[in-house]
């Protein structure tokens, strides 16, 4: 049942994926939008059964959605950071087949965009096995006996999930052809995590024990010596 439901999970989500990239495009039969959601759907299968397997923990937090404790200032967090995502890739495509904002990148140019979207997800699966507590919300978990995690990637920078989601979207902008959406547009994207950022960061810091401390050991948050 535990497997199943991560598979559902993923169906759900490169289907949105596929949803929000396709539907504004002239044609749905855009090759490197496919190969990409193929891609993405396979190595998501691989890498969440390996989660399964060897890190349950981490991906029963992933699947929760009962979030008993989330403060209601982190539901509205939580609605920008949908919404923009779903306008960040309605954007790629936008920017690829009509506005053109900046000059098509070049072959090579898109496989480094495809290597930095897969370095991105491994950042995000690092994470995740890193920290079993990391859930989709801001959400204190007693029942699980949630402690601090400031080891691996938290050891760099406080939210490393956003840092592998930065990478990703980056990487699926210039794969997709949009030098817009790879760079400046990832950058507006990331401004709508600062919210659930300061949200997170004061809720933890308030109910989770060593989380002040940690925040005055480590200064960065996204970017080690940028934010």
């Amino acid at each position: 049942m535990f497997y199943i439901k991560t598979f559902i999970g993923i169906i759900f989500q490169v289907s949105l994926f596929a949803l929000f990239l396709l539907l504004p495009a002239p044609t749905w039969y855009w090759s490197d939008a496919i190969f990409l959601l193929g891609s993405y759907f396979l190595i998501n299968v691989i890498t969440s059964f390996w989660i399964c397997a060897y890190y349950p923990a981490s991906m029963e937090a992933r699947l929760e959605f009962d979030f008993k404790r989330q403060p209601k200032k982190d539901k509205i967090a939580t609605s920008i950071i949908i919404l923009a995502l779903a306008l960040a890739l309605n954007f790629i495509t936008v920017d690829v087949f009509y506005l053109h904002i900046f000059k098509t990148p070049t072959p090579m140019s898109k496989y480094i965009g495809l290597a930095i979207f897969l370095s991105g997800y491994t950042v995000i699966v690092f994470t995740m096995i890193q920290n079993e507590f990391a859930q989709s919300v801001v959400n204190i978990q007693d029942e699980r006996n949630q402690m601090l995690v400031d080891t691996g990637l938290y050891s760099y920078v406080r939210h490393p999930m956003y840092t592998g989601i930065m990478f990703f979207f980056s990487g699926i902008g210039l794969w997709l052809g949009s030098v817009f959406m790879a760079t400046i547009g990832t950058i507006i994207l990331m401004l709508a995590f600062i919210p659930r950022i300061l949200i997170e960061e004061e809720t933890l810091s308030g109910e989770l024990n060593g989380y002040e401390a940690y925040l005055q050991r480590v200064k960065y948050r996204i970017i080690p010596k940028v934010y």
